[in-house]
């Protein structure tokens, strides 16, 4: 038989023929039928709202997660949500945290409740937490006081760690924990607290009250601060020195940029193992002689009460004798020099002799304009006293030597503060750590304009002496003065140990801002041909700081700067002399 389809089932007799799906439905019952309909509409309505839900969940996460997530105020809410913090920030110039608070937990005890072995639970209690002696742990859960603390500020680790064991007896109360980010980096400026979160020391204990209540912005700017440290820690390594200190400060309105005091310390473990001269900040607390950098004042004083003038010579040729004392020069010219001179070569005596011509009467007043004789005005616990001759009148000596800053002591910031003031304008501002927290103080005049003028050629010609061209720091028409004194140990001067510093300010046309560096005994290296005085290590630090900040604080290179013929002719008879003695 031949099928026309051949796709067509054959199907055997009495074989059951398979019903289609069609087939299926046409031999159901009416009931059977109107069941199955409506079984399957439910299904379709659960199933769309199903998926309405699943939408409406998919839209919110991805509002929540895209669209409107805002991390930190979501943190806030969280901490604020447990306990509220109760020590405000410390913030830099520019709003970058350097001193905050976390919240934290801390773990007592109730050694009533204390069962079982006592030896095992204070074994296991230790174990879980960092730095934590047994013995002090078996004393506290042994104690028959009903409430002792066992740690305080546990991190989140030691927390999980002790919930793990599972101890009914321990409690936990919420707390706060002083963080500083930056580590060493502000350490000796912004203090700490104590284990309450109270101020013990720098600006956490000066500025303790307010920070109860609100932030405190510093006038530090911490990128600067960065660059300092960074220099000092190289110097001190370079120069072999024992500690050394850097100051950066804005002339016209006192506010201090940086403040680096090493040896430091990390004040986030600052309680064990740190010794005396890692916490001393020498910035504020220490009192020193500083040597030549004296010479300024002494010379700005005679130029002020016209008792000399910028061509006044000085025979330098021999030692000054004062009684049976002599004053000498370190590598003197041994020849006359004029006032520019005796600062660019730093006469010790012809320095004594313009002391000796102006008087102690005027000498002592002049010092005390800059504050020499007080404690500075700020608000820092450690403000360092300042030492000098507190008898009504000084003898010759007395006052030769301090004309060149030898018999008076102060901190290095007096000193910086006062030599801004001789060149930016004569006017004094008592520096400040505050972000304009100079904003309403009144300026003192202490100096004329006219003289505050010379004294900027002045300082100019001792850094640009010989200054090379090339040097990164010559656009910026930096000026200055070194100073390199003995340092005194058990009451009397050691011979080849000294206090290096150096004080720069720049530009000079227009000063804006100044830097000090100091370094305690630098060594003499071959890296300073076995020299240690100032200009070989303070200065280069000086000079480092300078040419790294000035680009980052905006001060345009100086195309020219014309000087007046007394700094020319300086410079002339300097080079003579110095062909002469190669001859």
């Amino acid at each position: 038989m031949k099928f026309k389809n051949k796709n067509t089932p054959f199907y055997t007799p009495c074989q059951e023929i398979p019903l289609n799906k069609m087939d299926k439905w046409r031999y159901l019952d009416m009931t059977t039928r109107a069941r199955l309909k409506s079984a399957s509409w439910r299904v379709f309505v659960v199933g769309f709202v199903f998926l309405g839900l699943f939408c409406v969940i998919l839209a919110r996460l991805f509002q929540l997660t895209v669209m409107d997530y805002h991390g930190r105020d979501y943190t806030k809410k969280a901490i604020s949500s447990s306990y509220a913090l109760k020590r405000y920030n410390i913030l830099d110039r520019n709003g970058i945290f350097l001193a905050s608070s976390v919240p934290t937990t801390d773990l007592s005890v109730n050694p009533a409740l204390v069962k079982g072995d006592a030896k095992e639970i204070a074994k296991n209690i230790a174990n879980a937490l960092n730095d934590v002696d047994e013995k002090d742990v078996y004393s506290a859960i042994t104690s028959s006081a009903g409430f002792k603390y066992i740690k305080r500020k546990l991190s989140p680790a030691e927390r999980q760690n002790i919930n793990w064991l599972g101890y009914y007896f321990l409690s936990e109360f919420p707390g706060e924990y002083r963080t500083y980010p930056h580590r060493n980096l502000v350490s000796h400026l912004l203090g700490g607290v104590d284990i309450d979160n109270v101020g013990i020391s720098g600006i956490e204990k000066a500025y303790d009250q307010q920070l109860i209540h609100e932030n405190v912005q510093l006038s530090i700017d911490v990128s600067i601060q960065e660059m300092v440290h960074n220099a000092l820690t190289q110097g001190i390594e370079k120069f072999k020195a024992q500690a050394g200190l850097a100051i950066v400060m804005d002339v016209n309105n006192g506010e201090v940029l940086a403040s680096v005091s090493l040896p430091d310390y990390n004040p986030n473990f600052a309680p064990k193992g740190k010794t005396g001269k890692e916490r001393f900040n020498q910035a504020t607390l220490g009192t020193y002689e500083f040597g030549s950098i004296f010479k300024l004042f002494n010379t700005a004083l005679g130029l002020e009460s016209k008792t000399i003038t910028t061509a006044s010579i000085f025979d330098t040729s021999e030692p000054l004798k004062i009684g049976r004392k002599r004053i000498t020069d370190y590598r003197g010219q041994e020849r006359p020099l004029t006032v520019p001179e005796i600062l660019i070569h730093s006469s010790n005596i012809g320095s004594a002799q313009i002391g000796l011509k102006i008087g102690y009467e005027k000498q002592k007043e002049f010092l005390g304009r800059f504050g020499f004789y007080e404690k500075l005005p700020i608000p820092l616990p450690e403000r360092g006293t300042t030492q000098y001759n507190k008898k009504e009148k000084w003898a010759d000596m007395e006052s030769a030597t301090i004309s060149y800053g030898y018999g008076i002591s102060v901190t290095p910031l007096h000193l910086i503060a006062g030599v801004a003031s001789l060149a930016n304008g004569g006017l004094y501002r008592v520096p400040t750590f505050i972000k304009d927290g100079n904003k309403d103080q009144v300026q003192t005049r202490v100096l004329s304009e006219s003289v505050s003028k010379t004294m900027r050629h002045l300082m100019w010609g001792v850094v640009n002496y010989e200054l090379p061209e090339n040097s990164p720091v010559a656009p910026y028409a930096v000026g200055g003065k070194t100073g390199s004194a003995n340092l005194i140990e058990k009451g009397r001067y050691v011979e080849g140990k000294l206090r290096t510093t150096f004080v720069g300010m720049f530009p000079m046309n227009e000063p804006k801002y100044i830097v000090l560096v100091s370094y305690t005994d630098p060594k003499k290296v071959k890296a300073t041909h076995m020299f240690n005085a100032a200009g070989w290590n303070a200065k280069a630090t000086g000079l480092q700081i300078i040419g790294e900040i000035a680009p980052y604080l905006g001060v345009e290179p100086i195309e020219s700067w014309e000087q007046p013929n007394y700094i020319l002719n300086a410079f002339e008879r300097s080079r003579e002399a110095k062909k002469g003695k190669k001859r």
